[in-house]
């Protein structure tokens, strides 16, 4: 299965690079897409589909959605990724995620431009009976979302009308997806910690200046096949008669410590890692309070 990215204009875009790192670490899948605009740095290993994108940003990621839909070299299904998506565990596949009714996500969002826009495709899916069998679902996590080609083209299409369309949310009631209720995994302040769940989602300001970003900068340091001038780490090659190189005296842990685990390292890990610290038990804790209390 492809993973496509929407992405809008703008060459810097470090969200994109560490979210590519970790989708190369951690999720299996076929061929990455940018529908969009494709970043200077980003290699050829990635397929570019450009669109024009002239209006709002909700109109350019649904055009560049579409332009997705219509490539007939993208699978037929694939993982709809925005750029600020992150792979944080191992994964197998993409969850099947929901907020729960549309009508109590619509209820405790402030007043906006993207809440009109979620009332707007609400009466959308009502005028289409698409709320017979049960209440309407809001699809509209920050995580990836599976879809087809076909499935999501009649969604864009039925929606055109709408300039702030809640595509996942249409796409995710007309093909009756169900799925798990999940609480939404953006971390928006800059002082928020992780989500107790493998997939990641920042705001622009707690990427740069967070909690959280600082977070996933250290869990993917090196760049991956995604990044122009890719190249895996060379060899250390030893002096004769060395058998391994001493630490630095900066890296030398007490002897009766065990090394930090990496964030992307499983829950077991941070519980030892906790475990050498400290003598509570840390079996209840999950994986996100052990990052918060010993990952300083």
């Amino acid at each position: 299965m492809d993973v496509v990215y929407v992405v809008e204009p703008g060459d810097g875009n470090e969200e994109l690079r560490y979210s590519l790192r970790s989708l190369a670490a951690h999720l299996p899948h076929d061929r990455v897409w940018i529908a969009g605009h494709r970043p200077a740095w980003v290699s050829g290993d990635v397929g570019h589909i450009p669109t024009t994108q002239q209006g709002s940003r909700f109109r350019n990621s649904t055009g560049n959605l579409r332009a997705a839909c219509e490539h007939p070299d993208v699978s037929e299904e694939f993982a709809y990724f925005n750029d600020d998506f992150f792979v944080m565990e191992p994964a197998d596949e993409v969850p099947r995620w929901h907020r729960g009714p549309l009508d109590a996500v619509i209820a405790s969002t402030r007043s906006s431009l993207y809440r009109r826009g979620a009332q707007a495709t609400a009466l959308l899916m009502s005028r289409m009976r698409l709320d017979t069998d049960g209440p309407l679902l809001s699809y509209e996590m920050h995580a990836p979302m599976v879809v087809t080609k076909a499935g999501m083209l009649q969604a864009l299409d039925a929606g055109a009308g709408l300039p702030v369309l809640h595509k996942r949310t249409l796409y995710g009631n007309m093909q009756q997806l169900g799925g798990d209720q999940a609480d939404d995994v953006k971390v928006r302040t800059l002082d928020d910690g992780p989500p107790d769940a493998a997939f990641w989602s920042t705001s622009d300001a707690a990427f740069t200046g967070g909690r959280i970003g600082v977070l996933i900068r250290a869990a993917f340091p090196d760049p991956c096949r995604y990044e122009d001038g890719h190249e895996d780490a060379p060899a250390v090659v030893l002096p004769e008669g060395e058998s391994e190189p001493p630490p630095a005296p900066s890296e030398t842990a007490p002897a009766s410590l065990a090394e930090r685990p990496a964030v992307r390292a499983p829950v077991a890990d941070w519980r030892a890692y906790a475990d050498a610290q400290d003598p509570a038990d840390h079996s209840g804790m999950t994986k996100s309070e052990l990052i918060e209390q010993y990952g300083g």
